[in-house]
C-alpha cells in the first residue's frame, strides 16, 4: 500500500527497531496489532470529565456488558487476527463483575498487556491476581496529590490514599507504571505536586488539558471543568505554528492522523467495534460478527470517512488541526462543522494571522 503521507504509527519513537519494523508491517497489510478492550462502564470513582463512566443502574439503558466468555472469545479471535498489544481498561477494568476470569484468560493467551487502571484497587485478592499474572505495563490516572482534590475532581472519600497504596504496590511488584493526569479547574493548582510526586517516585508522568464531551450517555461537565485560557493559548500555538511550518491537508481523510488507523481498534463495553472511543460510530457490533468481519468493516469505515464538505473549502483548513473525534464531540457528529467551532478557529487563525504579518514587517 503507498500513501502519500507518514502514517503517524512511524513516529512511535518509543518502540525499538523491530518491533517498528512489525508495525510498519501491520499498517501496509491493515493488520489489527493493537486493541483495547473496554471492559465497563463502572467505576469506584465519580469524575467530573469523565465521557464513560455510567453508575450501574444507568448500564441496562445503554447496553449490556460482554460476560467474560464473550471477551475471551473476541481475544482469541482477535490474536488469530494479529493482535499483539492488549490494553484493558474501563471505567475502572477491575469493577468488571468477571474480571479476574478475564484477566486471566487474556494472559495466558500471551498478549502484551497495558493495564489502565486508577490503582485505587489494587489490594487483597485483585493485588494477589495481578501479582500472579503481572501485566506488561500499567497507565495509572492520577488526579491529584491529597486526598482534598481527589474529593474535588472524582467526589470520593481518600481517594488518594487508596490510589497510593495501589501505585506502591504496584511498584513492588516491579510493574513498569506511567502516571498520566488529567488537568481540570478542580486539580490545576496542584499539578506542580503531582508532577513532584512522580518525580520522587522516579516514574513518568503526562498530563493533558483536553478533555472532550461524552457523546455515550456519560454525565460528564466537560464543559463546566476545562481549563478554557490555557485551551485557547494551545490552540493559537498550534495555529501559528502550522502557519509557519506544517500547513494541514485537507486531502487526507480523517482517520490517517491518528495512530490507529488501519493498526489499532477500541471494543466497547457492550460489543461495538470503533475506531476511536470518544466517538458514537460507526455501528459494527461485534456480538453478531466474527472479529475479523468486525475488524474489515472498521477498515473500510477509516477508509471511507471524510470531511465535511464545509472543510475541505474553508479557507483556514491551512491551520485548522482536528481530528474524527475532535469534530464529532465538538459539532455532535464527524460528519458536519457548527458555527462556534468554526468561528472559533477562525477567529484565532485572524488573530494569529495578523501577528505573523506585523512580525513580517518588523524584519
Amino acid at each position: 500500500m503507498n500513501q502519500d503521507f507518514e502514517p503517524a504509527c512511524r513516529r512511535m519513537e518509543w518502540l525499538d527497531p523491530f518491533y517498528q519494523s512489525v508495525w510498519e508491517k501491520a499498517f501496509q497489510d491493515a493488520i489489527p496489532i493493537s486493541g483495547t478492550f473496554e471492559l465497563t462502564p463502572r467505576c469506584n470513582l465519580n469524575c467530573r470529565m469523565c465521557y464513560v463512566h455510567l453508575p450501574a443502574e444507568e448500564i441496562p439503558c445503554h447496553g449490556r456488558e460482554l460476560t467474560a466468555a464473550e471477551w475471551l472469545r473476541i481475544a482469541e479471535e482477535a490474536r488469530e487476527a494479529g493482535t499483539t498489544w492488549l490494553c484493558i481498561t474501563g471505567g475502572e477494568p477491575l469493577m468488571h463483575p468477571e474480571f479476574p476470569e478475564i484477566w486471566r484468560g487474556l494472559c495466558e493467551m500471551g498478549f502484551f498487556i497495558t493495564l489502565q487502571t486508577n490503582a485505587t484497587m489494587v489490594e487483597g485478592k485483585m493485588a494477589e491476581l495481578l501479582e500472579q499474572y503481572p501485566p506488561r505495563s500499567a497507565k495509572i490516572t492520577l488526579y491529584g496529590s491529597n486526598d482534598e482534590v481527589y474529593e474535588a475532581v472524582c467526589r470520593v472519600k481518600q481517594g488518594f490514599t487508596r490510589a497510593h497504596a495501589g501505585i506502591r504496590r504496584l511498584m513492588e511488584m516491579r510493574i513498569p507504571i506511567q502516571l498520566v493526569s488529567t488537568i481540570i479547574r478542580q486539580n490545576e493548582a496542584d499539578a506542580q505536586r503531582m508532577a513532584l510526586f512522580a518525580y520522587y517516585y522516579h516514574l513518568p508522568w503526562a498530563a493533558t488539558g483536553s478533555i472532550k464531551s461524552s457523546l455515550r450517555g456519560a454525565h460528564s461537565e466537560a464543559e463546566e471543568v476545562r481549563v478554557t485560557e490555557k485551551l485557547e493559548e494551545a490552540e493559537k500555538e498550534q495555529i501559528r505554528r502550522r502557519l509557519k511550518e506544517h500547513p494541514v491537508d485537507i486531502t487526507r481523510k480523517p482517520c490517517t492522523y491518528c495512530k490507529d488507523y488501519r493498526l489499532g481498534y477500541w471494543i466497547l463495553w457492550d460489543g461495538s467495534m470503533r475506531f476511536c472511543s470518544f466517538m458514537n460510530e460507526p455501528d459494527i457490533s461485534i456480538r453478531d460478527r466474527s472479529f475479523r468481519e468486525a475488524w474489515q468493516a472498521l477498515v473500510q469505515y477509516e477508509e471511507e470517512l471524510d470531511w465535511p464538505p464545509e472543510c475541505k473549502s474553508c479557507p483556514v483548513s491551512k491551520a485548522c488541526f482536528k481530528c474524527a473525534a475532535t469534530l464529532a464531540t465538538e459539532c455532535g457528529s464527524v460528519h458536519r462543522v457548527n458555527d462556534a467551532f468554526c468561528n472559533r478557529v477562525k477567529q484565532y487563525y485572524d488573530e494569529e494571522k495578523g501577528k505573523w504579518k506585523l512580525w513580517d514587517r518588523n524584519i
